[in-house]
């Protein structure tokens, strides 16, 4: 086996199939899925995941439980530390690959000894089919690791279903941070910080769904995990102008916008509102733009 992909599910059972049978229906065979349990021992939710994934009699799948409920994070780690393969790719349980995903991505990475990998990516409203958005990276080739670290900085070098590292890589740097939030986003940092070759794969070979009230993920964990990522990247500030430092802010107000606002919190919200605003008047226009709809959703 070349390629391991680790799949965390919690709660998703009846999405499970339409993940897995993207995986089983990839054009090679050289790969083994690990199905990693974050459900609760004991729980109805469990016993429906294990139904679910009993019904693969494929070799290649392999299914790990968690001894307790640990998180995403902490989940796709327990996933990488199975893995027996070079390469590791991850998809989460209510997503699909397209069948040519593992192929493109593999042959790229060997092609050009690339340490870790991205790729396109696209959003699907679950039920209908109807694409939402388009998702491409923006880089270009030749790019150092700092010019990439800025890229990330400003539009975020993610997400993990587009994701492909170096087995020996990705657990050098420590896999995923147990972070409230953005922990994509973290890693992402880790790995470029750490020196290792980047390689961005255009194209669209993955789909990602937009379920009924997920379209931002809100609570106090987001507050926090949001608070912890703006000190993350006012670390790298020295890569940025003084008009990107103001974009940065201006999107780490705009997001506690969304959020305060999704709680109810509406004094909260209005003041966020007004500190995006006020970061960068053209940049809150244009986050504004990026998430119409999302405040009733």
């Amino acid at each position: 086996m070349k390629v391991s992909v680790v799949m965390p599910t919690h709660g998703r059972a009846e999405y499970l199939p339409r993940a897995i049978e993207s995986v089983l229906g990839q054009t090679i065979s050289d790969w083994e899925l690990i199905v990693v349990d974050d459900n609760p021992p004991g729980s109805a939710t469990r016993e429906e995941t294990g139904k679910v994934v009993s019904r693969y009699s494929d070799s290649r799948i392999r299914y790990v439980l968690n001894d307790r409920n640990l998180g995403g994070a902490l989940t796709r780690n327990h996933g990488i530390d199975e893995a027996k393969t070079k390469y590791i790719s991850f998809l989460d349980d209510d997503d699909k690959y397209l069948p040519e995903r593992l192929a493109v991505q593999l042959k790229a990475m060997e092609e050009n000894g690339w340490d870790f990998a991205v790729m396109d990516g696209a959003t699907y409203r679950h039920g209908t089919e109807e694409k939402v958005s388009e998702r491409h990276q923006r880089v270009q080739e030749g790019m150092t690791n700092e010019e990439l670290m800025r890229i990330h900085l400003l539009y975020h070098l993610s997400g993990t279903n587009t994701f492909m590292f170096r087995a020996d890589y990705l657990r050098k740097i420590g896999g995923f941070d147990d972070a409230p939030s953005c922990q994509e986003w973290f890693l992402m940092e880790k790995a470029l910080m750490g020196g290792g070759k980047f390689g961005y794969l255009p194209g669209i070979h993955i789909r990602n769904y937009q379920h009924p009230g997920g379209q931002l993920s809100t609570g106090k964990k987001k507050l926090v995990g949001q608070k912890i990522l703006f000190e993350h990247k006012k670390r790298h500030f020295r890569l940025l102008t003084a008009a990107e430092r103001r974009q940065v802010v201006c999107r780490h107000h705009g997001v506690l916008f969304f959020v305060h606002f999704k709680m109810h919190h509406y004094l909260r919200a209005a003041c966020e509102a007004v500190r995006c605003f006020f970061a960068s008047p053209r940049d809150a226009v244009a986050w504004m733009k990026e998430y119409k709809g999302k405040i009733t959703a």
